[in-house]
């Protein structure tokens, strides 16, 4: 019987060693201290058992929005997925990240195939001046990455995956291409303009995400959601602006909306009046249903609207 269970313990460790935890995942993290919770997001890449990617925790204290991206490293170790902080990328935290204070998560990896979700626990090592604090993570697998933060700062922040070594990188806009350069002719220095500014009723809308609400009335709370870079959006209810020309920040630019129908829908658009420095337009939107929060990280450009449909039950 001992050898049986030894048996399918090594085949259950085995299992969870060939599981591809390659993706983008979305979710929240606990505090056991604070006992708040956090957005979070996790991107990784498994290529050939090494496991990269970058982390990202954001959050909303007296009415300002706060980020941190970093760079982790995770190994899989005795069917258990293990990440560890690595080095801070970027950040706007009121005061720096305390210095040798490092998270190791530990996520159990049960099933076969592709991971869908990952669920554990995360600790902080203990230093001279701060004590070990703890707390969980519950994540799921994110297919649609377009409306990921984490992946539009690391666009801005131009630490997206390369083709190879001979590209030369050029900061991203609407209509750029790589350019190879060839040693014996010289890199070329042209490209290609930009595509024009389409009017906003004529631009593709994305739908980034459907949200059902039981009162008559929300607030809006728009953030810039990472470097602020000078975004520009105006924001449009059914057709109709509510925010024109509206500057995103780390404060909170809000308006409270009123929805009058029951059953009804109604579309909000999130247009982009230009890209800033740093392209594509992102930004943070809470919406606030009488305490309830629904929260949307949103990415537009000159040709692309992100749409929100806001459903009040019946």
């Amino acid at each position: 019987m001992k050898a049986l269970f030894l048996a399918g313990s090594l085949c259950a460790a085995a299992i969870a060693q060939a599981q591809d935890v390659s993706g983008l995942y979305t979710g929240t993290l606990f505090n056991d201290t604070t006992r708040i919770y956090q957005n979070y997001e996790l991107a990784l890449s498994e290529y050939r058992g090494k496991i990269t990617g970058y982390s990202y925790t954001t959050f909303v204290l007296n009415d300002k929005y706060y980020y941190g991206i970093r760079r982790i490293k995770a190994s899989k170790r005795d069917g258990k997925l293990l990440i560890e902080d690595d080095k801070m990328i970027a950040n706007n935290f009121p005061q720096p990240p305390d210095k040798g204070v490092k998270r190791l998560t530990v996520i159990p990896l049960n099933g076969v195939d592709t991971v869908t979700t990952l669920a554990g626990k995360w600790q902080t090592n203990r230093t001279r001046q701060f004590y070990a604090i703890s707390g969980s993570i519950e994540l799921q697998r994110d297919n649609d990455s377009a409306h990921s933060a984490l992946l539009a700062h690391l666009q801005e922040l131009h630490l997206g995956p390369s083709s190879d070594a001979t590209t030369v990188k050029v900061k991203t806009e609407p209509g750029d291409v790589k350019v190879k350069s060839d040693p014996k002719k010289g890199t070329a220095s042209t490209k290609p303009l930009p595509p024009p500014t389409i009017p906003f009723d004529q631009r593709a809308n994305r739908r980034v995400q459907a949200i059902t609400v039981d009162a008559d009335s929300i607030s809006l709370s728009l953030y810039d959601n990472g470097v602020v870079d000078g975004d520009i959006v105006s924001v449009y209810v059914n057709g109709s602006v509510v925010m024109s020309q509206t500057k995103l920040a780390a404060q909170a630019a809000r308006i409270t909306i009123a929805l009058p129908h029951r059953g009804a829908d109604y579309e909000l658009k999130l247009v982009a009046e230009n890209l800033g420095l740093l392209p594509p337009n992102t930004g943070l939107l809470i919406i606030d249903e009488n305490g309830v929060r629904h929260t949307v990280h949103f990415s537009a450009d000159l040709q692309t609207n992100a749409s929100i449909t806001i459903h009040r039950k019946n």
